[in-house]
């Protein structure tokens, strides 16, 4: 497999992410706020330690469940809770802790360089790879024979000997050769400045990590140089640094081996993804400081402008409302039509001196009595996708509910998405049986979320890009609730 020299960007046209441009919006209006804060500083600290223990667990530099890196990132990295959590030497603690630390120096540095808005340069690389590999001597070679050795590092310079890695297929993966690494990366600093005022940061971050990554040009060290470049792209918008994390293994490595078939729209999609998760935990955060800021304005008798503001604030955000009674009548619409067709195709298939099976359809609109239904469930689902369920301002629902020898229910709802009246939305899906009690009675058993990833929607959205979003993420909630359906009618 011969080595592919790195293209220039792909049509600037050629990806677009509504969701995250607009939720980037709405980060940029609040984030003036917060930047003093010592909750938004405590949420930043953590996000950078998260970040220094995930690039080294990708590279498999050191392995645990998340369980220790969740206590790490609330804790610190210290070498003693590495090895208690961990279970491994205090000797071998000590070192991952210099070589974490030496991450967290990276990420903590990647925030300092871009107030500089120094541009991007080779040197600059070079002293990431010198910097992520501080602590780290020695690195594994392969030899023409296919032997394993060990052999000392270089740091801060590119490769001499060509490092194009044996894959479990047989077939030996071509990074860029070692004569031509130094045009290589001058190409890709050259490209990415061309593109830089262009281009969204998405596709920037993607780009720059994959070409990077296509070049290699170090011994050792380049994963996390990559990761450390595609972070500094977002930050450079206002935005945060990518984590990618060990669960993301898969779809990372996969998406980044589609970008060597020259499809980078996975990668793309990807780090889109993860940004927009990290944008929302802050804007949930953004939300509990507020809430505190009222209070001392309250107990300051500021009550007079905090009026002002809030009816601002619920002027603008007031749309987002208006969106999803929209999205609820699409959705009530759709199952009223699915209904009509299997309600008598149901009905045809009843075996004899049987209830007669059916499809229903009922519904609970934001101004509806019967609106506060499901709580439980959704509030479960919305655990599940790592978010706050807030029924404070909306919520309102439809469902389907297929009765055969046991009677099935798919429910799309809607709901304000983390505390406070933010502007942001949520739609969750889930699907479960209902089960006949001792007494009587009925209990909802086998709850599953019908959809593979959380759809929220704001008030900066225009409302055509939210009803296109959202009738893709609708068809791919239906066809996994049917596949449930059908499932659960094999058991």
């Amino acid at each position: 497999m011969a080595y592919d020299r790195i293209r220039p960007f792909p049509n600037p046209d050629a990806f677009e992410f509504p969701e995250l441009r607009a939720l980037a919006s709405v980060w940029q209006e609040k984030k003036d706020q917060l930047e003093d804060d010592g909750a938004y500083k405590e949420f930043i600290k953590k996000l950078q330690r998260e970040w220094a223990i995930e690039t080294g667990i990708i590279e498999r530099l050191y392995t645990w469940d998340r369980g220790v890196t969740e206590v790490l990132i609330e804790q610190g990295i210290e070498s003693s809770l590495i090895s208690h959590r961990g279970g491994v030497s205090q000797q071998d603690a000590e070192h991952i802790q210099a070589l974490i630390n030496d991450h967290l120096g990276i990420v903590e540095g990647l925030f300092g360089y871009i107030k500089g808005e120094e541009p991007l340069t080779e040197y600059f690389i070079r002293g990431l790879q010198a910097q992520f590999t501080a602590h780290q001597d020695y690195t594994d070679a392969v030899t023409e024979s296919g032997d394993l050795i060990r052999v000392a590092l270089v740091k801060g310079e590119y490769k001499t000997l060509p490092n194009n890695p044996r894959r479990p297929d047989g077939v030996t993966h071509a990074y860029c050769p070692p004569e031509l690494t130094k045009e290589e990366m001058e190409n890709l600093v050259r490209f990415y400045r061309e593109a830089e005022p262009i281009y969204s940061p998405e596709v920037k971050s993607a780009w720059l990590h994959h070409r990077f990554t296509q070049i290699h040009p170090f011994q050792d060290g380049n994963g996390r140089v990559a990761r450390a470049l595609a972070s500094l792209v977002f930050l450079r918008e206002g935005l945060f640094p990518l984590v990618v994390r060990e669960s993301d293994r898969k779809e990372y490595i996969g998406s980044l081996e589609e970008a060597d078939a020259g499809d980078l729209s996975n990668l793309v999609a990807f780090f889109a993804r993860r940004q927009r998760d990290a944008i929302l935990k802050a804007l949930g955060l953004e939300q509990q400081v507020q809430q505190s800021k009222y209070a001392d304005q309250i107990i300051s008798s500021a009550l007079e402008l905090l009026k002002l503001r809030f009816t601002r604030e619920k002027q603008k955000v007031f749309v987002v409302y208006e969106h999803a009674d929209k999205l609820f009548a699409i959705v009530e619409s759709k199952f009223k039509n699915i209904v009509a067709t299997l309600d008598g195709q149901l009905r045809l298939l009843t075996p004899p001196h049987r209830q007669k099976y059916r499809a229903r359809t009922n519904a609970a609109s934001n101004t509806a009595a019967h609106r506060h239904y499901f709580q439980k469930q959704i509030v479960d689902t919305a655990k599940h996708f790592d978010y706050y369920a807030n029924f404070d301002q909306h919520r309102s629902w439809v469902r389907i509910t297929l009765a055969t020898d046991q009677e099935f229910d798919y429910v799309v709802a809607f709901h304000g998405y983390g505390p406070g009246d933010s502007g942001i939305l949520a739609a969750s899906a889930f699907t479960y049986l209902k089960a006949p009690r001792e007494d009587g009675g009925t209990e909802f058993v086998s709850l599953h979320p019908a959809a593979t990833d959380l759809f929220q929607f704001n008030y900066i959205e225009p409302y055509d890009s939210t009803q296109k979003r959202f009738a893709e993420w609708l068809e791919s909630s239906l066809a996994i609730a049917l596949a449930e359906w059908k499932r659960l009618l094999q058991v």
